[in-house]
């Protein structure tokens, strides 16, 4: 139920009877009444007698129980970790596997009438299995930047990989941004951990 009030410059509102918590005497004269919800109060020309008589008649709200449940989710029967056994268990099986492949990678041993030009030819044939090719040493790429632009990006120091890029995009006019970080990267201007740009000292 609305009752319906006067405010200071005369203009009426209505508030709702049941929401209505607070009603006081107003300094000047009127009331100041306070609903609860909407966080105002209410300057009104009523006194707070004549608040209190419209509330009186307003019918008392009722209050309907709500149904309630638990709503947790029910434990998983078995939620212990392995136990101790298991993982000594499983680490034995994972080392005797392990030592198996060692032994059937090993070379097989000469035998000991085997003669002499034969070992020499048969370990020199081993040595020339086991080396592994050299790696070629990979190039570093050009920088994208001439060395002042350079130095004046390290003056500036964007510490995220966005900001790295938008910095390259529009203070230095660079195309291909990808390219120009992985770049400067692989010539240790800085290094780049996820999202973060670390900056090498002294560069």
């Amino acid at each position: 139920m609305f009752i319906r009030l006067t405010r200071l410059d005369t203009s009426p509102i209505w508030l709702n009877a049941a929401f209505i918590v607070t009603v006081e005497p107003r300094k000047g004269g009127g009331s100041v009444v306070v609903p609860v919800g909407d966080g105002l109060d209410y300057d009104v020309r009523e006194t707070p007698e004549a608040v209190l008589a419209l509330l009186g008649d307003a019918p008392t709200p009722a209050i309907l129980p709500i149904p309630t449940k638990d709503a947790l989710t029910p434990t998983p029967e078995d939620v212990s970790p392995e136990t101790d056994a298991q993982l000594v268990s499983e680490a034995r099986q994972s080392a005797a596997t392990a030592e198996s492949s060692a032994e059937k990678s090993a070379p097989a041993e000469a035998p000991a009438d085997e003669p002499k030009l034969a070992k020499r030819t048969r370990k020199a044939s081993t040595t020339t299995t086991a080396k592994k090719p050299r790696a070629t040493r990979k190039k570093k790429p050009a920088l994208p930047l001439p060395p002042e632009d350079v130095d004046r990006l390290n003056r500036m120091r964007p510490k995220s990989l966005k900001k790295l890029q938008n910095t390259l995009q529009s203070q230095f006019k660079v195309e291909d941004v990808a390219s120009a970080i992985e770049a400067l990267a692989a010539n240790g201007v800085f290094t780049l951990e996820q999202e973060r740009v670390l900056w090498i000292e002294g560069k």
